[in-house]
């Protein structure tokens, strides 16, 4: 194995307990900005009219839900001189650039996708031959971790060996 590469929501950033905070009924609307179909900054407008809020209050809120998966964190910088880590995100980019800042992701992983800003989005093989790509390595030269197994199915589809994230201690 050269390269580990992961998800972000459900894998490194784990949802706290009994949150989640629905700011914003249009469902489509926000899968779409996901998969860059529809600007993020349309999108934001749409919500803070909606919720009276602003962008950065309402991204606050949003990475409160949230907290980092200590143990997987952990374990990548204590292995990560064994091999190259890169993230895959389907999300918006506002969103996974507050955790890119916050939990300073960018200082151990060496490649991060985001869906909409590469307007691809899992399970399309393109974001992950893409991923192999930038890290300069084969899909067989990879594990892909997801809490999706129908996005664990797209990597192994290309040759990447490939697991269901559900806890550290299956990890």
């Amino acid at each position: 194995m050269k390269a580990l590469i992961l998800d972000y929501g459900g894998v490194i950033a784990l949802r706290k307990p009994g949150e989640f905070i629905p700011i914003f009924p249009d469902f489509e609307s926000w899968d779409k900005a996901t998969r860059g179909e529809v600007p993020e900054d349309l999108l934001w407008n749409r919500v803070e009219e909606h919720t009276g809020k602003t962008k950065e209050e309402l991204l606050n809120i949003l990475f409160r839900e949230r907290e980092l998966n200590q143990p997987v964190f952990d374990f990548l910088k204590r292995n990560k001189h064994k091999f190259k880590l890169g993230i895959i995100n389907n999300g918006l980019y506002s969103m996974l650039g507050k955790a890119i800042e916050e939990w300073r992701l960018d200082e151990l992983f060496d490649v991060i996708i985001n869906s909409a800003r590469e307007k691809i989005s899992k399970p399309n093989p393109k974001i992950f031959r893409l991923i192999c790509k930038r890290l300069n390595i084969k899909p067989q030269d990879c594990v892909f971790i997801d809490d999706k197994q129908k996005h664990v199915n797209a990597a192994v589809s290309l040759g990447m060996k490939g697991f269901v994230y559900t806890d550290f201690f299956s990890f």
